[in-house]
């Protein structure tokens, strides 16, 4: 019965009709685009396979600086020592630090984020892990904890190194995070011009300087892995990530990853089922004193879905196989489970609103006996 309710309340309300996603493909050798809020998948190609991230690395040296600012372990107007390393290496871009200079930490987080300084980052590696091989392993062992299950970091620039490698999808799960967990940061991504020791330098995303939502990530290019970029663009309410690599020219890159974002802005919309701590259904809970319990999501349950013609949603409460009792108010007891055409259903853990109490033996016993009868018809 709670699911003919939900569904005719939910068809009455918001109707939702839907038709699968048209059909994109690209010229880069991996891709991946996500939706930032729900993380879902809304496009891929080899998204799982293993590449160098280039200076797509970057985006991890820039998240351990905004975590310690975060927790206060650091501070934008902490100076940065520049050693003789990090003053020597001109392979690639740089922000021209002098040697021996101290240097704030907003300035060297210009200098990597603007200017994709390779010096910059040893800067920063140097002076929070006392060098850059203690740094990568910091830059590893917290893509570990987020999620990227396919990555190894072995420097702060991503300069080539075969142990430095990730891939579209793990990045995707990077930017996300970033962007997610630290939005008074973030806002650096968005800067197209950074000068320092009288040299101007343009941000390398060549998407910020279109007119399409475009706020940020990271380019990287390397000649072993070809061009790759991590966008990530807000249309109204919504925002998407995309990362693409082995692109065979800048152009190819600028275009491609353009391409992708539009097509998922396009193609897709967020929708919201639930708020955080919204009824969702009153159900009968087997075991359960109350006759119906209340029961409620712990976040706001929002769904990207492709943009609609002729069907709709439906979703159905499934319980825990076992809910031992006395069960607090705010305990799982079981998922949300919402059928979408043409899609892979989606899952949403669901608690109860109220505190529940098992009831008394008798009624145990002849629930027993009714639902055996019932199961025997079934």
């Amino acid at each position: 019965m709670h699911l003919l309710r939900l569904v005719i309340f939910y068809l009455i309300f918001s109707p939702i009709p839907f038709v699968q996603a048209s059909f994109i493909d690209t010229e880069a050798e991996t891709a991946v685009i996500i939706d930032a809020t729900t993380g879902k998948v809304l496009f891929e190609k080899e998204m799982n396979k293993k590449t160098y991230p280039a200076s797509m690395t970057k985006i991890m040296t820039t998240l351990i600086v905004f975590e310690k600012l975060s927790n206060g372990t650091l501070s934008l107007d902490d100076k940065f020592l520049v050693s003789e390393k990090a003053w020597r290496e001109r392979e690639g871009s740089s922000m021209f630090v002098e040697v021996d200079k101290e240097i704030r930490v907003e300035d060297l987080l210009r200098g990597i984020i603007v200017q994709s300084g390779n010096d910059a980052c040893i800067v920063i590696a140097e002076n929070i892990a006392g060098s850059e091989e203690a740094f990568a392993i910091i830059m590893t062992s917290k893509a570990k904890e987020i999620g990227m299950l396919n990555t190894n970091f072995t420097n702060s620039t991503g300069m080539h190194s075969n142990d430095n490698y990730s891939t579209a999808y793990d990045i995707a799960i990077l930017s996300q995070y970033l962007i997610n967990e630290f939005p008074e940061y973030y806002h650096l991504f968005a800067e197209t011009e950074f000068e320092w020791s009288g040299i101007k330098q343009k941000n390398r995303n060549p998407l910020l300087y279109k007119k399409m939502g475009v706020d940020g990530l990271k380019t990287g290019h390397l000649s072993i892995s070809g061009y790759g970029l991590a966008a990530s663009a807000v249309d109204g309410n919504r925002r998407v990530i995309s990362v693409t690599n082995g692109f065979s020219s800048q152009q190819k890159r600028s275009q491609g990853s353009s391409r992708l974002i539009t097509w998922a802005f396009r193609e897709y919309e967020n929708i919201e089922l639930f708020k955080k701590s919204q009824e969702i259904d009153q159900i009968k809970i087997p075991g359960s004193n109350e006759s119906l319990s209340s029961v409620s999501a712990s976040s706001d349950i929002i769904l990207t879905v492709p943009k609609t013609k002729n069907k709709s949603l439906d979703f159905s409460i499934e319980l825990d196989s076992q809910i031992n009792f006395p069960v607090a108010a705010g305990t799982k007891i079981g998922q949300l489970k919402v059928n979408i055409p043409n899609e892979t259903s989606e899952y949403f853990d669901i608690y109860s609103t109220n505190e529940l109490k098992r009831t008394n033996i008798f009624s145990r016993f002849f629930s027993y006996i009714y639902q055996s009868i019932v199961n025997l018809f079934v």
